[in-house]
C-alpha cells in the first residue's frame, strides 16, 4: 500500500493495541488523530460520540497523537514512520486507572535526538513545565518552518510523560499517561454527541 503499509490491531482482557506504518504524508497525522479519539472512547466509554465530538480525555489524547505523528513525519530522514497506541488497565491500580501508551518511530535526522533530550530534561527539571512551554512558545514565535512546540504540548497539555530512544538510525518517542477511570473526563455526559442548539 502506498499510504499505510501495515495495520495491526489486537484486543485482550489486558487492553487493546493498534499499530500502523505509513508513508510520511501530512494527512496521516489528521487520520491518526481521528482514530485515537474513537479508539479511546470505544474502549473506555463503550461507545463513540457522534461525528465531530469526543470525550475530553479523547480530545487530549488525540491531540497528543497528532503532535507525535506530525513530529515523526516532519523530522524523519526518509522512509516510513510508524505509530502505535495501547490502552489497558494500569497495573498499579487496575480497578481505578487505565494506562495509555503511544509510540512513534522513524529514521532519525541527525541532531534530533539531542534536541529532544534537551527539551525533555528541561520539562522534567522545571518546577512548572508550563513555564518551559511558554518560554519555548516565545522563542519560536517567528519561526516559519513549524512551531517546534509539538512534544512540549504532549507533555503540558495532554499531561503525558515522554521518553526518547535511539535504536540504530531509528528514533522512538514514547508518550505515557495513567488516567483515573471515574474522573469527569471519562464519564459519558448524556448530552455528548448532540449538536449544540
Amino acid at each position: 500500500m502506498s499510504n499505510a503499509t501495515a495495520l495491526v490491531a489486537s484486543e485482550s482482557p489486558k487492553g487493546a493495541r493498534f499499530s500502523t506504518a505509513f508513508d510520511r504524508q501530512p494527512r496521516m497525522a489528521r487520520l491518526v488523530r481521528r482514530f485515537v479519539s474513537d479508539f479511546h472512547d470505544e474502549l473506555v466509554l463503550g461507545s463513540v460520540c457522534s461525528e465531530g465530538y469526543a470525550s475530553p480525555q479523547a480530545s487530549r489524547l488525540s491531540m497528543a497523537a497528532h503532535e507525535l505523528v506530525e513530529n515523526a513525519i516532519t523530522h524523519a530522514a526518509e522512509g516510513e514512520a510508524s505509530f502505535s497506541i495501547e490502552i489497558g488497565p494500569d497495573p498499579e491500580d487496575p480497578a481505578r486507572r487505565y494506562r495509555v501508551e503511544m509510540k512513534t518511530r522513524n529514521r532519525a535526522v541527525p541532531g534530533d535526538h539531542e534536541a529532544i533530550d534537551a527539551l525533555l530534561r528541561a520539562l522534567r527539571a522545571a518546577a512548572d513545565p508550563f513555564d518551559v512551554f511558554l518560554e519555548l512558545m516565545a522563542s519560536t514565535v517567528k519561526r516559519t518552518d513549524g512551531s517546534g512546540l509539538g512534544l512540549a504540548r504532549v507533555w503540558v497539555e495532554a499531561q503525558m510523560d515522554l521518553a526518547c530512544l535511539v535504536d540504530g538510525e531509528q528514533l522512538e518517542i514514547t508518550a505515557r499517561a495513567s488516567i483515573v477511570r471515574d474522573s469527569e473526563d471519562t464519564e459519558r455526559d448524556p448530552s455528548r454527541g448532540q449538536a449544540p442548539s
